[in-house]
């Protein structure tokens, strides 16, 4: 397979396992919704439509229809769902099975794909006489439904003082956060983007847009790079995946009076992915134009293979990322190989200081050539991984 099947591999990599966390929630977003009357079937009416179900009922549909785009209908098929439900429990809550012509892999099909026996986890522990370091990896983006994770993760996480993330969005206000995106977003020069995009794929992300609710006249000033991660993110909510639902932000819920650290800074995250050179930010783009129609079938394999544990398939899954591109190559390497060396140096950090530590960081830096994990045994520093049978003793 060539170039074209690995820049929507890189987007899902980056948004949901390599750890690019500013990226998870969208900046350009335009979802307004209609009021609309849920209907049991699909009917063949213009515009956009989505079906959502209650869990506890899965062959009762709320279908939408003539939504304006692909996240109106979703989030509007939620809201429908939601109001005839609007008591939740922890066994069934509201979630989306199809959206316009995409059916989508509920979490309930995703967790029996897991082995019922025990399995590895994206956890390992790692001790010295001073410290202890429990090593997780992470899901920015995931469903509701994907709760509750292994046990040992939370125990893990139980057993910690500190917390450590990949970064800290929370010591940024909204605006903040947004105002730095914005920084590292816009196009310096005095060209914009019609100008800057060849005129079919200018075309063609016109059209993607539109989809998803990107108001393409206030586009023109920003880079492909940016453009491209709020499309990722935006088709990966219309698939009911949530930033809101990602272990980090589901751990910092529980954080009480823990100590929070960072392997990284915005700023570093920002430069990585917004500050490609030219060439390679347009390569990326135009592949995942390509491969949108694949986002969900990717995206499903991707989370059976984090959930089972299964190292083979993540490979499989990702050892196409370099492709035939020297330009994207390049900028996988800066996003994998050079990021796991300074993240290791800091975990190897935190054995020589006093303490206890749960370090989350995206599952992707734990897979392939020079991952995180072979680095540490590089530095002498052996963890044992974690099984989904195991208890932790606190």
């Amino acid at each position: 397979m060539g170039r074209s099947l690995i820049s929507l591999q890189h987007l899902t990599y980056v948004l949901i396992f390599c750890g690019l966390t500013f990226g998870a929630d969208p900046v350009l977003a335009d979802s307004k919704q209609t009021p609309l009357t849920a209907t049991p079937t699909y009917e063949a009416l213009p515009g956009y439509k989505a079906s959502a179900v209650y869990t506890a009922d899965p062959h009762t549909p709320y279908t939408v229809h003539s939504l304006q785009n692909k996240l109106a209908a979703a989030n509007m098929a939620l809201r429908t769902c939601e109001q005839a439900h609007p008591t939740f429990n922890n066994q069934a809550h509201c979630e989306l099975v199809r959206v316009d012509d995409t059916t989508i892999t509920s979490s309930a099909t995703l967790k029996e794909r897991v082995p019922s026996t025990a399995h590895p986890l994206y956890l390992w522990r790692y001790q010295s006489s001073v410290a202890t370091v429990y090593l997780a990896g992470s899901v920015h983006i995931l469903k509701q439904g994907l709760y509750p994770l292994a046990k040992p993760y939370q125990e893990a996480f139980d057993a910690s003082q500190t917390l450590v993330l990949e970064i800290d969005i929370s010591a940024l206000t909204p605006q903040e956060l947004q105002a730095k995106s914005m920084q590292y977003a816009t196009l310096a020069g005095p060209s914009g983007l019609s100008e800057i995009l060849p005129m079919p794929m200018y075309q063609r992300f016109a059209a993607a847009a539109a989809d998803y609710g990107l108001p393409l006249p206030q586009l023109e000033r920003f880079k492909p790079a940016f453009l491209t991660q709020q499309l990722s993110v935006l088709a990966m909510l219309a698939l009911g995946y949530d930033p809101e639902q990602g272990v980090e932000k589901h751990f910092m819920q529980q954080l009480g009076g823990r100590e929070v650290l960072e392997l990284e800074s915005i700023d570093f995250q920002l430069d990585l992915l917004l500050n490609q050179p030219l060439e390679t930010q347009l390569a990326i783009l135009e592949d995942t134009l390509n491969q949108l129609s694949e986002l969900e079938v990717l995206t499903a394999d991707l989370m059976t293979a984090w959930l089972s544990g299964d190292d083979p398939a993540f490979a499989r899954l990702f050892e196409l990322q370099s492709g035939s591109s020297d330009a994207v190559k390049a900028f996988m390497e800066a996003l994998m190989d050079e990021r796991n060396v300074g993240m290791a140096d800091k975990i190897a950090g935190y054995l020589q200081t006093p303490g206890s530590y749960f370090v989350l960081v995206g599952s992707g830096h734990f897979v392939g050539n020079n991952n995180v994990i072979e680095l540490l045994k590089h530095k002498g520093l052996e963890g044992t991984r974690i099984y989904s049978n195991q208890t932790l003793g606190q």
